[in-house]
């Protein structure tokens, strides 16, 4: 099971991926996983990219942490980025409910 949590609070945002999805495998490759990877490795490539205060972003595999402070000067182009990710999560979870959950949260700082 992929656990996929989103947090906000005032001062920052985060995301995080826990888990592997264990769909099942095709030629010996978990699909759900695979793209459940790409989003990861994509929304981190875009954020790299970005003029972002306090950017954190760690990979392992199984494990993903992005953690950024909310008043950087690109922080709309992130969150706008982070929205369109979620969204592609929220795809693969339609397709794999046993597989994938997505917690959004809003943070209390």
């Amino acid at each position: 099971m992929t656990q996929i949590e989103r947090r906000s609070g005032s001062s920052f945002s985060e995301l995080t991926v826990l888990g592997h999805c264990n769909a099942g495998k095709i030629n010996g490759i978990d699909l759900c996983c695979c793209a459940v990877s790409m989003l990861v490795f994509t929304i981190m490539e875009a954020l790299s990219k970005m003029n972002l205060k306090n950017l954190k972003s760690e990979y392992r595999g199984g494990w993903c942490h992005i953690r950024y402070d909310n008043n950087s000067r690109d922080a709309k182009k992130a969150h706008t980025a982070m929205d369109t990710i979620m969204g592609g999560f929220e795809l693969l979870q339609k397709s794999y409910p046993s597989n994938i959950t997505i917690t959004k949260k809003e943070a209390t700082q």
